[in-house]
């Protein structure tokens, strides 16, 4: 018996060294990983900072491989959805061409908890940001006009700088366009209507949509939400990204080991507290996306391009309702491609985003 409990001993102590052993070099790779994301390019910038913005301090990255060349500024979705834990690496991709600027919007992201905002987001508020973020790059960067870029949310936010501010910019990219909520929500219904023809339950909850109403009620949330969950195409950022995403979140040089393990769902009340803030914005969220509908808002007077995931059906983003209003859009340049995928599909096919984003780069000089 004190044989097989010295042999049981030794097994369980070789498996903690090794289990030891492990972390240690998980962790050592960590930081020989950071260290060299953390790296300047010949030539090139690679700066962190916060910016007093609008009356808040907000973070952002630069990074590109040359100075001289054109600036691109990145607006995530949400509005409450930062997502820099992840994206760095993928604009990256974009640095050949780009100085790229990953820009974690008002009270979110870096900006979390110690920067945060207790005020509801605002389309006057969000537009005041955008041009002061914009004005502080042209001058930081030297550049007199730049390129901006933005997705979901994102999308609708750049291509309102772009209309109401066209001297600032030099092209505008919109990628999952949001349009218009009511004339999106219109089609996402007649969608579902279609998809659900042998499906009574799922059948009567289509019918049961307003697509007039911006704000919906818990229960018609819930019924969106179950069409989607049946019909919609879903992006998983792990499994879809054409980068390995695990392994941008954890050599990720501008995060924290505490911000990945936020980010990765380890910390209950520092999610709770963040989803209780995004409850209390998202209650605004889309009317303030609504006050910026590009519905009618046709005429650029500088380059428009638009990415689309070819299955994107989302009710205020539906692909089709892009399309649509890119063809009535006059610009002096205007392009329209589409990538497998749903509605994060434009980012996560970083190997056709980085080419269109070179042929934009190109067109531009």
């Amino acid at each position: 018996m004190k044989k097989v409990l010295k042999v049981t001993g030794k097994i369980l102590l070789g498996l903690l060294i090794l289990i030891v052993s492990l972390i240690a070099i998980l962790f050592i790779s960590r930081l020989i990983g950071k260290a060299v994301n953390n790296r300047t390019p010949d030539g090139g910038i690679n700066e962190t900072m916060y910016v007093d913005i609008n009356g808040t301090k907000q973070w952002i990255n630069i990074y590109g491989q040359d100075k001289d060349n054109p600036v691109l500024l990145y607006l995530h979705g949400g509005p409450c959805g930062a997502t820099s834990w992840l994206d760095w690496s993928i604009l990256r991709r974009l640095s050949e061409d780009y100085t790229v600027v990953s820009w974690d919007q008002r009270g979110f992201g870096h900006n979390y908890p110690e920067y945060k905002v207790d005020e509801l987001l605002c389309a006057e508020t969000m537009m005041q940001d955008g041009i002061e973020m914009t004005d502080y790059l042209r001058e930081h960067l030297s550049k007199d006009k730049i390129t901006v870029m933005g997705i979901s949310w994102g999308s609708i936010y750049a291509a309102n700088l772009a209309l109401e501010y066209p001297d600032r910019y030099d092209a505008v990219v919109a990628m999952s366009l949001v349009v218009d909520i009511p004339e999106s929500q219109q089609r996402f219904k007649d969608w579902a209507l279609k998809q659900s023809e042998n499906d009574p339950e799922m059948h009567k909850l289509a019918e049961a949509f307003d697509p007039q109403k911006i704000v919906l009620s818990d229960e018609e949330s819930d019924n969106i939400d179950k069409l989607s969950d049946k019909y919609c195409y879903y992006d998983d950022y792990f499994k879809d990204a054409d980068e390995n995403m695990y392994a941008a979140l954890w050599f990720n040089p501008n995060c924290t080991l505490k911000e990945q393990l936020q980010c990765l769902g380890f910390s209950e009340n520092y999610n709770a507290d963040i989803d209780k803030q995004q409850g209390e914005n998202s209650s605004n969220a889309f009317n303030m996306v609504q006050e910026m509908s590009l519905s009618g808002r046709t005429k650029y007077e500088i380059p428009f391009y638009v990415i689309e995931g070819k299955q994107d059906t989302g009710y205020i983003n539906m692909a089709e309702e892009a399309a649509a209003y890119f063809d009535k859009v006059e610009a002096p340049d205007k392009e329209l491609m589409y990538v497998d995928g749903g509605h994060m599909a434009p980012m996560l096919k970083t190997d056709e985003l980085a080419g269109f984003m070179h042929k934009i780069a190109q067109k531009n000089k």
